[in-house]
């Protein structure tokens, strides 16, 4: 749930969703050069010189309105080596004016440094400001573009639109490249606990796995350690059974070294490298900084042999090939290492090419890679083998979801039930998709039927809860949180952040909301959900250092791009107005202070 308080006085980056404006832009707008100021004091000599450098500007603009650029650089440059006081406003103006002449001649770098020079003369100069804003756009320098646009917006009240137009471009350019960035950094840590047991969850044949009763990680740690060592098949079995026995108790590190180190026993997939002579070089780029060794070609394949055979010998009791791999690739997946689970997925569908769970967490990789089409083709593949599967229709459903298709997706997420009724995931999704389809009754009924169907799960009253939020039922919505809560053992983060939000918007009590954050960062540490919220709760206080770090802190743990872009968008806009005023405090400070003065305003209904 996220903070939706009226009061919110985020501030306000130059590029604020949702305001329509009139066409511009930045080249347009300063075609005309602003018109000159009076000439200052001075001898006769000093004043003759400074009316003779305006007459120089005056013709450089009629060369500008001309087109003819080159002429008009002239024009300004001998306006600016004749004015007598080179501090004087009048030079910053000949100095802008040069600007964008050179602008319109493509010369950026020397836009730039006029534009450098106009502000040394007059840092409050804005039209300066967007044009050497544009310059470094151009340039591809789009934090110092932006940092312009921001002070341009920041000096004008919000209200120019060169400036507001321009801050919105370049943010969205900003955010879209660190997110990129961000994504192409191999990560190393798992995402929240809670968030892999849901996820988790989603699969009925893992549910089924994890209910199977096995021995402790102990137990089978001193199995694998035994003397004379466990070898091959059986040595598989008991990495696959140990990753299981973490999973149970959501221990998901040791779990993924687990699923790992099993499927390092066998041959490397298609993505070995036949070297010039022939040579096979065996490559698991999946291992890659986790420190276990791949098995040779030949061990390997009678390492699968082995394995296949007892796999299919125990009826499905023991963990195959095939779902060590997806267990594997999961976790790679939600680790962010993208290229190495694509690897185990393809992998896993080649052992066993009816794996319908290796399906759908493939078609929600293509997915978070952008390449909807074959997300959609492994769907449609996976319903070619079985129409009936509620699985299916819970991860489709959460993709139209995704897509905004609220009534595609409510078709599929019944279907799901229907056909699932121990997932989860699906009914809450069901419940969320039917409230945002203006269904408020039946969405109640869901969720009603979770709570009695999933009486311990911490997260049907949760999202039941940001259900009533949204209804302005407060007084229950509060209770299903603290109810999840109480299942939970105080544990679950999500719950106590909306507890956090709820106080804001009850009693505006900003300390109370950020209490239960703390909280919620305390028990769980990787809740990105939880540093978000934080980083908007320090907005409110204006905190906009404190602000930046939790942002810092969940773009360390968020890993869809969207999710990324819309937070790097927050901390660039925040981090850029933070900037200003430790640059520039006499100047920024007092406007920040304006600006905040007028959204508290506009939240208390006063205009």
């Amino acid at each position: 749930m996220r903070c939706t308080s009226a009061a919110c006085p985020l501030p306000r980056s130059p590029g604020c969703a949702g305001r329509q404006r009139p066409s511009s832009t930045p080249a347009a707008a300063a075609a005309a050069p602003p018109p000159a100021e009076a000439a200052g004091g001075g001898d006769a000599a000093a004043e003759d010189l400074h009316a003779q450098a305006k007459r120089a500007k005056d013709l450089g603009n009629k060369r500008f309105q001309g087109r003819q650029y080159d002429k008009a650089c002239e024009e300004y440059t001998r306006a600016i080596e004749l004015a007598p006081d080179k501090r004087h406003k009048d030079v910053a103006v000949f100095f802008g004016n040069r600007a964008q002449a050179r602008a319109m001649l493509e010369k950026h770098a020397e836009a730039e440094a006029d534009c450098d020079a106009a502000l040394a003369i007059d840092p409050k100069y804005v039209k300066v400001l967007n044009r050497r804003g544009v310059a470094r756009e151009r340039r591809g320098d789009l934090e110092a573009s932006f940092s312009d646009f921001t002070a341009a917006s920041l000096l004008s009240g919000m209200t120019n639109e060169v400036a507001n137009e321009g801050g919105e471009r370049v943010l969205r350019l900003l955010a879209g490249r660190r997110a990129s960035a961000r994504l192409a950094q191999p990560m190393r840590s798992l995402p929240s606990a809670s968030f892999i047991g849901t996820f988790v969850d989603s699969f009925k044949c893992h549910r089924a796995i994890l209910a199977a009763e096995t021995a402790s990680p102990a137990e089978l740690g001193a199995a694998i350690a035994s003397t004379p060592p466990p070898e091959g098949a059986a040595l598989a079995g008991l990495l696959c059974r140990r990753a299981v026995s973490h999973m149970r108790v959501s221990d998901y590190e040791p779990a993924l070294e687990d699923w790992l180190s099993a499927c390092a026993l066998l041959p490397p997939p298609e993505g070995g490298r036949v070297g010039a002579d022939g040579s096979f070089t065996a490559e698991a780029p999946w291992l890659d900084g986790v420190g276990i060794a791949v098995s040779s070609v030949e061990q390997g394949a009678q390492a699968l042999a082995a394995w296949s055979n007892a796999a299919n010998a125990s009826g499905g009791a023991a963990i195959s090939p095939a779902t060590a791999l997806s267990m594997a690739g999961m976790f790679l997946h939600l680790r962010g290492n993208y290229p190495e689970a694509m690897t185990l997925y393809d992998y896993a569908i080649d052992l066993r090419p009816r794996s319908i769970d290796v399906l759908l967490k493939r078609a929600s990789l293509w997915y978070e890679r952008e390449e909807e089409a074959k997300a959609i083709a492994d769907f449609e593949a996976a319903l070619a083998l079985d129409g009936a599967h509620g699985d299916i229709y819970c991860h489709r459903g959460q993709l139209y979801i995704l897509q905004s298709k609220i009534s595609a997706a409510v078709d599929d997420l019944r279907k799901a039930v229907q056909l699932d009724p121990g997932s989860v995931l699906a009914r809450i999704q069901l419940g969320m998709a039917l409230h945002r389809s203006q269904q408020p009754t039946e969405a109640r009924r869901v969720f009603a039927d979770a709570e009695a169907a999933f009486p311990d799960s911490p997260d049907v009253l949760n999202y039941h809860g940001e259900l009533l939020v949204e209804a302005q039922e407060m007084e229950a919505a509060k209770a299903k949180f603290s109810g999840a809560l109480s299942i939970s053992g105080n544990k679950f983060a999500l719950a106590h952040v909306n507890l956090g939000v709820l106080e804001l918007h009850r009693k505006q009590d900003l300390e109370a909301a950020i209490k239960h954050c703390e909280k919620a960062i305390s028990v769980d540490p990787l809740c990105e959900t939880a540093h978000v919220h934080m980083a908007h709760l320090c907005l409110q206080k204006y905190d906009l250092r404190g602000a930046v770090a939790a942002y810092d802190r969940a773009v360390e743990m968020l890993r869809l791009k969207q999710e990324l872009v819309d937070c790097y968008s927050m901390r660039e806009a925040t981090a850029a107005q933070l900037a200003l005023i430790d640059s520039q405090p006499a100047i920024y400070e007092p406007l920040l202070a304006e600006h905040r003065q007028r959204a508290a305003m506009a939240a208390a209904g006063m205009g």
